[in-house]
């Protein structure tokens, strides 16, 4: 499907330069979905990349495998991100998938899973400390 090439090399390389290439992925009715928010609708889609590219300092993914099933497409990534806030700054790398669903050539919904806890609270002082021990804990 050509729709997923193009969300393919958006994400490769996030840049507020490529966001201009949404109304090429989206369709109008798009719900998108992530262990975070909820957003329905392309301007709302247009909206949270905006705000997310202004927040990081670089974000891009490499995208490790894609599986399609009639319009039914999943694709399993890593996302690397700086933020100016979280770990000093310094690359989080965070392992994840996305369930796309495709209508008239457009994606019209899309869920992103990952571990919210690896992404964001790993990284925040104290937090981190106690996530970190309790993982450690559940594992043995």
């Amino acid at each position: 499907m050509e729709v997923v090439t193009l969300f393919v090399n958006f994400y490769k390389s996030l840049d507020t330069q490529s966001l201009s290439e949404l109304k090429n992925i989206y369709s109008d009715d798009v719900v998108f979905v992530d262990p975070v928010t909820r957003h329905e609708g392309f301007a709302a889609v247009h909206r949270y990349f905006e705000q997310l590219l202004v927040n990081v300092n670089e974000c891009t993914f490499d995208i490790s495998q894609i599986k399609e099933v009639d319009s039914t497409v999943f694709v399993n990534w890593t996302m690397h991100f700086r933020h100016p806030k979280l770990k000093a700054g310094k690359l989080i790398s965070v392992e994840g998938i996305s369930q796309l669903i495709v209508k008239e050539h457009k994606i019209c919904y899309q869920r992103d899973y990952y571990d919210l806890g690896s992404m964001l609270y790993e990284h925040v002082p104290l937090i981190g400390s106690v996530i970190k021990f309790l993982k450690k804990r559940l594992a043995s």
